[in-house]
């Protein structure tokens, strides 16, 4: 008798926006999403169906699986369906506050979304991206945080921007969705009509909401985290309507592969985000790095404003090919850890030796500096009293394995202060090294080797050398050349190069006279060059590739920082922004999610963590740290695994189970 019941026929109204009408159709609780696409196509008459698919407004989700039933949807009598167009028109701003007006595949996921927009922009590595929705709602107010509940105009498209009506053209014969071939990619997964150009509009405005001109707390960073979309689901899913602005910004910051010879638009999108993070000061800097950076941006801005920089660039690709051939592969070789067999000599193993002050401990109690002989052979830091103890044999003091640390260069030339500091993927109270140098010259050398250390490559000449001479490019800019000034402080604007906070702590010809020294030595240094220095230069600083979300640790009614990076999870004091503590992925056994509790539990060889997130939806997070994860366990060359992606972020809570521990064994 169930069955019986369950064939009977009855009446599933289905609305057809773009016509203004709706349908009534006679169906089967039996009968397949396939099958009443087919009906309501029929129906409708002549005309490009193609792009078109089933929406179910109620529940907020498209009917994508064509080959399942209006009963395994859940789908009755009262129930209300849409037969819409899946393409739809969106406002995409870019890093550089490039607007366009793209056609975007609503019914597809938005990873893939992301991915075929980058393809349209020409931008590699697209799984590094993500969009951000748009922070006002429809009364023009800011939705994302509590802070500034402001009037704005909303960015929308214009009346008559929307999408057309497939029948508007006389002539059409009926084309059905692709989804009713069976062996068509059904809708939301269709990658050849993902996203298109529909027009170029004016680039955003400089006192937009991404404005580098506005300095934002901690706590309005971290609500403004929560605009990310989420990946594993479509843009409708996630309540983004026709019209909205979006913002395609880098999510993930472990960069893969950036080559200026295939990526000049990704190195322009990354420049400018790069450069937004300084001016708000969402990395913290010095004033020498502060000034250093400003000299970069000055030297692009020069450099974009000069033909003269682009063709040497030019001429240097086409009068030299064989050499840039013989340094991709040279690249390659020194990636994998090997060398050119030409030279034998060339991948013997370096080691380093000699003296420097040093002392350890945590950021607040590090002890008093004293003198030691070290020695740095592979990836180990070996600690002798005197050089003789090295010599004779004795064993060192103490030994520092530096895999998976990080260096983080302390550096004032006008001070003559040379160290940097070692932080290990350790939780003890001797987790900080700090290490001391007479010269610029000892400082560079042992830099260059603890960072390859910290990559796990092996200390080989040509490594090594290439390591040397980029941190040594770094030092040269933060040191006055003697060729002098290269303009007036007339010429230059210090507002358009430092933070507001910086204007108001110095006089604006103090700090162009700076400007104008730091960028004495770049005189000759090319567009590209300078776009990938400031990059590097980015990527250095210690809080780099930070992001911030305001969460609640177990019964704690206290608020604190969550900072996720690329390598490790770390907990702030909300007031001081000190460091209470510090995750590192490679410790890390699993991590799991009370969807219901919207808790979030961590497993880690030091201690267990649980938490909820006040800020953003805690799936943000969830993704943030899976995604860091996944993009951290890449090489050079590998097909992109968007499987374990979506395992990695997609937050299913049937799927965490049992995962978790072989994806740490893989990542340490």
């Amino acid at each position: 008798m169930a069955d019986e019941r369950k064939e009977l026929d009855w009446d599933l109204s289905v609305n057809v926006p773009s016509k203004g009408i709706t349908r009534k159709l006679r169906v089967t609780s039996s009968e397949s999403v396939q099958a009443i696409i087919y009906k309501v196509a029929s129906k409708l008459g002549e005309g490009d169906w193609s792009n078109f698919a089933l929406w179910w407004p109620d529940k907020g989700v498209w009917l994508s699986k064509v080959r399942q039933t209006l009963y395994s949807y859940g789908i009755m009598s009262n129930s209300v369906l849409e037969f819409t167009c899946v393409q739809r028109n969106f406002i995409v701003e870019l890093p550089d506050r490039t607007r366009y007006i793209m056609r975007i595949h609503v019914a597809m996921m938005t990873f893939y979304v992301v991915k075929v927009i980058c393809d349209t922009l020409n931008i590699r590595h697209a799984e590094e991206l993500s969009l951000m929705r748009s922070p006002f709602d429809k009364e023009g107010y800011v939705k994302a945080t509590g802070y500034h509940r402001t009037k704005a105009k909303k960015t929308t498209l214009e009346a008559g921007q929307s999408v057309e009506d497939p029948t508007a053209s006389p002539g059409h014969k009926t084309k059905l969705p692709s989804s009713l071939d069976p062996e068509a990619m059904l809708p939301g997964n269709d990658m050849n009509s993902g996203a298109s150009i529909v027009k170029r509009l004016p680039d955003a405005p400089e006192n937009g909401f991404f404005s580098d001109k506005v300095y934002r707390s901690a706590t309005e960073r971290a609500f403004i985290n929560g605009l990310w979309l989420n990946s594993s689901k479509t843009l409708f899913e996630q309540e983004v309507n026709e019209g909205d602005l979006l913002y395609l910004r880098f999510r993930y910051y472990p960069f893969m592969d950036i080559d200026p010879r295939v990526d000049e638009a990704r190195i322009n999108q990354l420049y400018a985000q790069a450069k937004w993070s300084i001016l708000v000061e969402e990395v913290d800097c010095t004033e020498e790095e502060v000034y250093t950076f400003a000299a970069l941006q000055f030297q692009i801005k020069l450099a974009q404003s000069s033909p003269a920089y682009h063709q040497g660039a030019v001429a240097q690709t086409i009068d030299e090919p064989v050499t840039d051939i013989n340094a991709a592969i040279d690249q390659l070789q020194i990636e994998l850890g090997q060398t050119r067999d030409t030279n034998p000599a060339e991948s013997r193993a370096l080691q380093l030796t000699g003296y420097c002050k040093f002392s350890k401990g945590s950021r607040m109690t590090l002890k008093a500096a004293k003198r030691y002989f070290f020695l740095l052979k592979g990836t180990t830091l070996c600690c002798y009293k005197h050089e003789d103890s090295y010599t004779s044999g004795e064993p060192p003091l103490q030994r520092f394995n530096l895999t998976g640390a990080e260096a983080v260069p302390d550096l004032d030339l006008t001070k003559r202060k040379y160290c940097f500091n070692v932080l290990l993927p350790t939780s003890d109270e001797n987790k900080e090294l700090r290490l001391y140098f007479d010269t610029v010259d000892e400082y560079s050398s042992w830099m260059a080797g603890c960072r390859m250390a910290i990559k796990g490559r092996p200390l080989v000449k040509q490594g090594y050398e290439q390591e040397l001479s980029s941190i040594k490019a770094f030092v040269s800019m933060q040191n006055t050349s003697e060729a002098g000034p290269s303009a007036t402080t007339d010429e230059l604007r210090p507002e358009d190069f430092v933070s507001p906070r910086m204007l108001k702590k110095h006089k604006p010809k103090v700090i162009a006279r700076q400007i104008l020294d730091a960028h004495s030595s770049m005189l000759n240094m090319s567009l590209m060059d300078a776009k990938m220095q400031y990059i590097r230069n980015w990527q250095a600083l210690q809080g780099f590739g930070i992001t911030y979300f305001v969460i609640k640790s177990g019964k704690s009614k206290k608020d604190e920082f969550l900072g996720i990076a690329y390598n490790r999870l770390i907990l702030f004091d909300a007031h001081t922004m000190e460091e209470k503590n510090i995750w590192r992925y490679s410790a890390m056994r699993s991590w799991n999610v009370n969807w219901e509790s919207k808790t979030m539990k961590i497993d880690h060889e030091q201690d267990k963590i649980s938490f909820t997130c006040t800020s953003a939806d805690l799936k943000i997070v969830h993704e943030f740290i899976g995604g860091n994860i996944w993009l951290s366990l890449r090489k050079s060359g590998d097909d992109l695994d968007v499987g374990m992606f979506v395992k990695l972020t997609g937050g299913v809570a049937s799927n965490l189970e049992g995962w978790g521990a072989e994806v740490m064994a893989q990542f340490s």
